[in-house]
Order: C-alpha cells, then sequence, then structure tokens
C-alpha cells in the first residue's frame, strides 16, 4: 500500500506544478490519474469521506481552467490538493 501512495502522491504534486510552468494541461490529466489511489484511501475514512471523492476533481478542474487560460483559477484549484498531501504527510510524520 505504501508504494502506491506517496510516490504517486509526490509525482501528482511534480506534475501539476510542470503543468502549471509549461502551461500543458496533459500533465495535470495525468497528476488526476496519479492521486486516485491516495483518493480511495481518503474515501474510506469516514471523517475525509467527501474530500475523498472530490479531491481528483480538483485536477481536472484545472486542467479545463488552464486549457481556457484561466492560470490564477487553475492555481487555486491545485491548493486544496496540496494542503491535503501536506496535512496527512505531516500527521504521518509527526506520528
Amino acid at each position: 500500500m505504501v508504494i502506491l501512495f506517496w510516490p504517486f502522491m509526490l509525482a501528482s504534486i511534480i506534475f501539476s506544478i510542470v503543468s502549471l510552468i509549461k502551461k500543458k494541461p496533459l500533465f495535470l490529466v495525468i497528476s488526476f490519474l496519479l492521486i486516485i489511489p491516495f483518493s480511495f484511501y481518503l474515501a474510506a475514512t469516514p471523517i475525509l469521506r467527501w474530500w475523498g471523492i472530490i479531491l481528483p476533481f480538483f485536477y481536472l478542474g484545472s486542467a479545463l481552467s488552464l486549457k481556457k487560460n484561466i492560470m490564477w483559477l487553475s492555481v487555486l484549484l491545485i491548493v486544496p490538493v496540496i494542503i491535503m498531501i501536506g496535512w496527512i504527510g505531516y500527521f504521518v510524520i509527526t506520528q
């Protein structure tokens, strides 16, 4: 399980940043695919169930806004994903 989560989450963040720099929405679609195992894990927890369901769709919304050249909205939609991954990472490290 651990093999899928952390490398995929970090690769997802890297692909999303590269996508914003190069202005290529395809990298955000790749980030969407990489974050799916993590979102299934979150959807299985009772407290974060809704975040697990909607978290990957932030990447798709960001890809759509990047395709329409709305950079500020694309960045704004990536921020919740990065915050959630950082928050989970903080709790894992401090346990």
